[in-house]
């Protein structure tokens, strides 16, 4: 018997089977913690447990979704492969990477600004900058919305005024710019895992 044998079991999870996919093109690592929480102050957000665990493990990664990868799937959960297809990255923070880096870009983001929406932090970044932003406080804690990348140039910093934060997110909701597509980050890497 070879040593290879002797090996214990190692069950996959959503992640390692994603991440492992021949639809990921680049992976970064593990953060670091201290600089997790250094771009938290900075931003003044709260990662969710969830992503925080992601970015503890791969922090960042680049894949490829073909819309094909969803023919298979039930008519209930094809709606959301479908727009999980646009989005091509999950950021990470301090990989180093000039384009998924959240370290690097966050102050020159055109496609997001921490100001008009405070409560929501951008996770991941795909076609016509529609983005996927994690929200941060309220009752949709957690939740992982996808935001309409075309709708964001004619926001004003504004057009919050005086809203909660779940008043924010149901009218952009309401609006079409944002779109619930899981109840947290876990579940956005199951959903991941099943396409691939």
């Amino acid at each position: 018997m070879s040593d290879d044998n002797l090996v214990p079991f190692r069950r996959r999870d959503n992640l390692d089977r994603f991440a492992n996919s021949p639809l990921v093109d680049g992976r970064y690592g593990a953060a670091d913690p201290e600089r997790l929480s250094a771009f938290e102050e900075r931003y003044g957000i709260r990662f969710s447990d969830a992503y925080r665990r992601f970015l503890l493990r791969e922090n960042g990664l680049d894949y490829t979704l073909s819309p094909r990868a969803v023919s298979g799937l039930p008519d209930e959960e094809r709606q959301d492969a479908m727009v999980l297809c646009d989005i091509n990255t999950l950021f990470g923070i301090g990989n180093g990477h000039a384009y998924f880096d959240l370290e690097v870009i966050a102050t020159e983001m055109g496609f997001h600004d921490y100001r008009l929406t405070p409560f929501a932090h951008v996770v991941g970044l795909g076609g016509d900058f529609s983005t996927l932003v994690e929200i941060g406080a309220g009752s949709y804690a957690g939740s992982i919305i996808y935001t309409d990348g075309e709708l964001f140039r004619g926001m004003q910093q504004d057009i919050l005024a005086g809203k909660s934060v779940d008043e924010a997110v149901e009218y952009f909701t309401e609006i079409g710019y944002y779109s619930p597509i899981a109840t947290d980050f876990d579940d956005l890497i199951a959903k991941y895992s099943r396409l691939s």
